[in-house]
């Protein structure tokens, strides 16, 4: 029999794709109906002209003729979408959640027992899923989605420069690459690009453009520049930057070429003319198209290894992640620009060996067409799909659960007490140190209730995204784990 899919996906509506995630979305309802799925995609009413935002009386509609047909098999979503409509097993038989990041309606899915299947976009997300679902109630020993905990699994994405390797047509969005910039990418300068609006830890990605650019006049090598999205350059942002060289006879301007919003042609060709790409990122990256496009096109990345960016590549394959205990800002918010001086004497290095780092970025170029493809994406949403056909997983027993480092965690001295974490970096105190190298490796059933409970009150260890619970010998995930 026909199984019946209602598709609840933001971004739709391409080509011209919405983004990176528009992309993704618009591929699942054709990959669903050339493999029998009848699909009856949801989308938002036209409100021009409306207050449909105070009153939603079009979306009230559009609800009710979407009833009026056969309660459908499957509904799927995105995360933006359970916020269009909660999962719910009064209305659709089975619920599944694409995550691309989760920013948007975790009130809808987080606790919600009804949906059936999460599926993460990378086996990074994917471990942050389990560790939100598996945030413990000491005092009832229990998860906080005890069913959502084994129902989490992971669907490989397809990469645009896969599909197109010199830029998807089908991101129509955005400018050409201007004139005035193809002849600046001409001149003989040495150009990187980073080019995620809003994504960059500004003052991390100054402290490297100084520093490279000290190494390249002491070496009589050729300025460096860096091309930057415009709207990262507000005139707030400038004022900052500027202020942190005072004394140095520069401004920021000396350092970065803002750059209007391209289309992914425009974007292939500039990545295609730099010699590195820089992701020093304030925000966990979910998966990281920006960071493969840059390899896939055959420029270097570095990387203080937000999120999924630590994970994607293994060493040596384009992808460099550096982040030391210096570059933590002190208590008082104080930044060291000399922090980064060691991420510049590595770019600087590297500049001087292009035919090796331009076959580093061929073997993860390699990896990437073998793993990112439309076709693996199809081939791991079917499998998904298909697992609910199947009983749901077994809830874990909690006593069996094992307390270890959160997947958050990019890098803990336990002797300095220097953190590096996805949800908040910092220093940690000794006795907070103490705790958690003895709690690290402990069985739930070893641990006294009253006692953890009140830890956890005082310290929050759980909460800040160090420590989670796991299911006995997962282990930590390593570089090149990120499919």
């Amino acid at each position: 029999m026909t199984q019946s899919i209602s598709l609840f996906l933001s971004r739709t509506g391409g080509p011209p794709y919405l983004g990176s995630v528009g992309y993704v979305n618009d591929s699942i309802s054709p990959i669903l109906q050339r493999n029998g799925f009848s699909v009856r995609a949801f989308s938002p009413p036209s409100t021009a002209g409306t207050e449909e935002a105070l009153l939603p009386l079009a979306l009230a509609a559009q609800h009710a003729r979407h009833d009026g047909l056969d309660k459908p098999s499957i509904a799927l979503y995105d995360c933006a979408g359970t916020t269009i409509r909660t999962p719910g097993k009064d209305w659709a038989d089975k619920h599944v959640v694409l995550y691309h990041g989760l920013v948007y309606g975790p009130g809808n899915w987080m606790m919600n027992p009804d949906v059936d299947l999460h599926c993460a976009n990378s086996p990074y997300l994917a471990r942050v899923l389990r560790s939100l679902f598996a945030a413990p109630d000491w005092r009832r020993r229990r998860l906080l989605n005890p069913g959502g905990f084994n129902a989490v699994t992971r669907v490989r994405l397809p990469v645009p420069c896969v599909e197109h390797p010199h830029g998807h047509p089908g991101f129509g969005h955005g400018s050409e690459l201007p004139a005035e910039l193809l002849a600046l990418l001409e001149s003989g300068l040495v150009f990187g690009h980073a080019l995620q609006p809003g994504k960059q830890d500004l003052l991390a990605t100054l402290g490297i453009l100084y520093g490279l650019n000290q190494l390249a006049r002491a070496h009589g090598s050729p300025p460096v520049l860096l091309l930057i999205s415009e709207t990262s350059l507000n005139p707030d942002s400038r004022s900052a930057l500027d202020a942190l060289l005072t004394g140095s006879g520069t401004n920021c301007m000396d350092y970065f070429i803002p750059v209007p919003h391209l289309n992914q042609r425009a974007l292939a060709r500039l990545m295609q003319a730099c010699r590195f790409g820089l992701a020093y990122n304030r925000f966990p990256e979910p998966f990281g198209f920006y960071v493969l496009e840059s390899v896939h096109h055959g420029c270097p990345v570095y990387t203080n290894g937000a999120g999924n960016n630590r994970h994607l590549l293994p060493p040596e394959h384009g992808i460099t992640v550096m982040e030391t205990a210096a570059m933590l800002a002190s208590a008082q918010g104080r930044f060291d620009p000399a922090a980064y001086r060691s991420v510049a004497e590595t770019i600087h290095a590297d500049l001087s060996r292009p035919s090796e780092m331009r076959e580093r970025c061929e073997r993860g170029a390699a990896r990437i067409d073998q793993t990112w493809s439309p076709a693996a994406f199809e081939q791991d949403l079917l499998a998904a799909l298909a697992t609910l056909g199947h009983p749901a997983p077994p809830a874990p027993d909690f006593e069996e659960l094992e307390v270890a480092l959160s997947p958050l965690v990019r890098s803990l001295d336990l002797a300095s007490g220097v953190s590096f974490n996805d949800y908040a970096s910092g220093i940690l105190g000794r006795d907070e140190t103490a705790w958690l190298q003895d709690l690290i490796g402990q069985r739930c059933a070893d641990m006294d209730s009253a006692g953890m409970a009140r830890m956890e009150d005082a310290h929050g260890f759980f909460q800040r995204g160090l420590l989670t619970l796991q299911v006995p010998g997962e282990g930590v995930m390593q570089a090149g784990e990120g499919a």
